[in-house]
């Protein structure tokens, strides 16, 4: 029988706090574009088939924890040149990019130093090293978030609120860039903003994921209803781009 040690549990804990911070609960109308901070997008929808309380669960990429997230909707049934919706600008990266650095710092003493010192010979200094880190690192970010949170439209509250959780539960930390991007809340419509912002190259290749989103809205349907003729009508004008960018 497998004995697990402490150690291991406190490891493992750690990671599945992580984990569980950075995910996300998405509508079926929901997308997320996610950012690398030389501005080049992606689009990412939750889990196609499986849903949890009627939402369909989204977990970022945990090994990218400093690169943005902005969560978005989509008019599935209207077609994107007709979507009346404000046009969406980017925030600035510059702040994120000054983030980026502490988020990796961060990792470094959960994931690095507090491992080698449980595991290794290195014990307590290690151990002690990491926490000295981490703490040093995230008092600095939440430091350049309180005096950049005009910038990153946070009000006090919403930054006290990162600061509790992040020095009360370390691996919540890791997130901070996503739970402040997160809150931006674009109001420009999903595939409108997807086409704008992803490269061509990057949009054709994404299309026939949101070909499949439509075909599975339309599974959802009664037949010949209003919605279920407009989302007929959104497919086969996804499907002629689609056509026109083989």
């Amino acid at each position: 029988m497998i004995s697990f040690h402490a150690e291991i549990l406190l490891v493992a804990a750690m990671v599945g706090l992580y984990l569980y911070d950075s995910a996300r609960l998405l509508h079926s109308n929901e997308g997320v574009l996610a950012a690398t901070l030389g501005g080049r997008w992606s689009l990412h929808f939750g889990a196609e088939h499986y849903t949890l309380r009627g939402k369909e669960p989204f977990v970022p990429n945990p090994l990218l924890p400093h690169r943005p997230v902005f969560p978005l909707r989509w008019k599935q049934q209207v077609l994107a040149a007709a979507a009346a919706t404000q046009r969406w600008t980017p925030p600035p990266f510059c702040p994120y990019k000054v983030l980026a650095p502490f988020i990796w710092l961060m990792a470094l003493a959960l994931f690095g130093l507090i491992p080698a010192g449980l595991f290794s010979r290195y014990g307590n200094l290690a151990v002690a090293a990491g926490i000295l880190l981490f703490y040093a690192a995230a008092l600095f970010a939440l430091a350049y978030i309180w005096f950049k949170r005009a910038a990153l439209k946070l009000t006090g509250r919403q930054v006290g609120a990162l600061a509790f959780e992040s020095l009360t539960c370390p691996p919540f930390a890791l997130n901070l860039v996503r739970h402040i991007s997160w809150r931006a809340a674009p109001s420009e419509e999903l595939i409108t903003a997807s086409r704008r912002l992803l490269r061509k190259d990057d949009w054709a290749a994404t299309l026939p994921t949101v070909i499949k989103r439509v075909d599975n809205a339309i599974a959802w349907e009664n037949e010949g209803t209003p919605r279920a003729l407009a989302l007929a009508d959104y497919q086969a004008s996804l499907n002629s781009e689609l056509a026109s960018n083989t």
